[in-house]
């Protein structure tokens, strides 16, 4: 099996991405979040893979915000720091993410972290001063994408991160985890953000995810200079493309994006554009409010942007 590689476009391009999955199980009450875990069945091939759930958080509550610190109580001084790995130091394990007001689902880097604050990277500077509700969970990786699969393997199945440079990397499954391009050096720790996707190559497999599902929006950042794979957080089921919510984020008649086929083939099967607001079709008509195009489960869409920018995604609970 190749290794599936990107490289940027202008326009959008001729690519996609797939997903075969099945298999939602949940449970929740009304204390708690819902969680439950999904197996995905892959295809001989490449396709995308947006991982439906985050992890639980460590930490809730509201914090007060100085520069770049955000106040908190009861954590163990450290727990939250970021590690060292041979691909890169200061690896941030945990994020902040913003779950009311003005900055919803944004979400921001752990550097580090005491008894009684944590030190992010990239706050706004809007926030100095104000008290926000916030949540911290650790990331999901691709050792997450590992656990519970069936059929990848060693040396042979592997799945790019789209950069946001335009660049991708590479990382390489073996025995229960992945490791970099060098065939050698250890990988799994490798981050997928929330609503990024990656794209997995495999003779066909079958993995589980798990986690809890997300109930506050997620803001996904798109770079013009990137082939950006991303998609809602809906372990329940697929999205309509009337449905998504990109269509704010893209410039008008210019930026727009694919939706893939189911074979593994990366072949894309509807092209979409927007107005500013409504959805287009590839010829530039609007899209009916009840058209069937849609987006699988698990799976995301490919997004050409001539400007960075930002999709706020609402939580599947508010489809």
């Amino acid at each position: 099996m190749s290794i599936c590689t990107a490289h940027k476009k202008v326009s959008l391009l001729a690519s996609s991405l797939l997903l075969v999955a099945f298999g939602l199980y949940a449970q929740s009450t009304v204390s708690t979040p819902i969680v439950g875990f999904r197996k995905t069945s892959l295809p001989s091939g490449s396709v995308c893979i947006v991982p439906g759930f985050v992890k639980s958080p460590v930490y809730q509550g509201s914090s007060l915000v100085s520069g770049q610190t955000l106040a908190v109580t009861g954590l163990n001084s450290g727990a939250l720091n970021s590690s060292n790995y041979t691909d890169r130091p200061n690896y941030p394990t945990h994020y902040v993410e913003i779950v009311a007001g003005t900055y919803e689902g944004y979400s921001y880097d752990i550097a580090s972290n005491t008894a009684n604050q944590v030190v992010v990277t990239g706050l706004p500077s809007a926030l100095n001063g104000q008290t926000v509700s916030i949540a911290i969970r650790r990331h999901v990786t691709l050792d997450d994408l590992a656990q519970g699969n069936s059929g990848l393997l060693d040396y042979s199945d592997a799945v790019n991160i789209m950069n946001s440079d335009g660049t991708s990397t590479t990382r390489i499954y073996v025995s229960g985890s992945w490791v970099a391009e060098d065939f050698s050096s250890p990988a799994g720790h490798t981050i997928i953000y929330p609503g990024n996707g990656v794209v997995f190559s495999s003779g066909g497999a079958t993995i589980t995810t798990t986690g809890v599902v997300k109930s506050t929006k997620t803001a996904v950042p798109l770079y013009s200079a990137a082939v950006n794979y991303v998609g809602r957080q809906n372990p329940s089921g697929g999205s309509k493309v009337v449905n998504l919510g990109i269509g704010t984020s893209l410039l008008p008649y210019s930026d727009g994006f694919n939706v893939p086929s189911f074979d593994g083939s990366m072949a894309t099967v509807g092209t979409y554009y927007s107005d500013g607001s409504a959805m287009l079709d590839a010829g530039y008509s609007p899209l009916a409010s009840n058209a069937a195009d849609s987006v699988p489960a698990d799976s995301g869409i490919q997004v050409s942007v001539g400007s960075d920018t930002v999709w706020i995604m609402q939580s599947p609970l508010n489809p």
